[in-house]
């Protein structure tokens, strides 16, 4: 890994912070667990587009969601980091079935293959945070992963930045609504495995204008151009 280099288009470092100050106001209408998790999610991204040390879980790309989710979760329900690895061996589980079954890749299936899977593995680990059952494991993985179906990798410039930073947010956040559906007893009317396999479907027919290509999407709009030249 290399060094972090300074803000600038191509690190866009701040957002995280921003959060943090926003929360720190006490003006935040979503509370502190999501206003915590929002900060976490941004403040990874930046720090893979800084070129920063990261983990990709289960990719750079979406890298943000499962911190954002299994630390902040983690603080406020008070567990010990065994529980925690439990909650990540978990996540692991459900994104290796994801990728045999289907895809992990962005420029494969687009961004329902990296965000959206993602969610879905963050949204089971939370369910093993609150001890819930496998099914409930599964419904929370397919409640997220459906939430994102055709989701496109359109990344401005080609960079890991926009709009993919903001896109943990999203994933972050499905996950955590999931999972509560899947905790009250909601489950998905599509199993997962056939939510995994639909997503596989859909990103064979994503054209490759949107699937990473920076062809297409905001990486096309006027503003995305521009930023792109730059």
């Amino acid at each position: 890994m290399t060094a972090a280099t300074a803000p600038s288009a191509a690190c866009p470092a701040g957002t995280g912070g921003k959060m943090e100050d926003y929360l720190a106001s006490g003006r935040s209408v979503s509370g502190p667990l999501v206003g915590r998790m929002i900060a976490a999610a941004l403040k990874m991204g930046e720090c893979n587009a800084c070129m920063k040390r990261i983990v990709a879980a289960p990719t750079a790309g979406a890298c943000g969601v499962l911190p954002a989710v299994l630390l902040p979760c983690g603080e406020t329900l008070g567990l010990p980091d065994e529980k925690l690895v439990e909650a990540l061996y978990v996540a692991a589980g459900f994104g290796r079935i994801i990728a045999g079954k289907a895809s992990i890749s962005g420029a494969q299936s687009g961004c329902q293959a990296e965000i959206g899977s993602a969610s879905a593995m963050a949204a089971a680990a939370i369910v093993h945070l609150r001890d819930g059952t496998g099914r409930q494991m599964a419904n929370a993985a397919a409640l997220a992963l459906k939430s994102l179906l055709g989701l496109v990798c359109d990344p401005v410039g080609g960079l890991v930045e926009v709009p993919c930073i903001k896109r943990n947010v999203i994933g972050a956040v499905n996950a955590l609504t999931a999972a509560e559906m899947a905790l009250a007893g909601i489950e998905s009317r599509i199993p997962a495995d056939e939510v995994i396999e639909a997503m596989g479907e859909i990103g064979d027919m994503m054209p490759a204008a949107l699937r990473e290509t920076a062809q297409g999407g905001l990486a096309a709009t006027e503003t995305g151009r521009k930023w792109g030249e730059e």
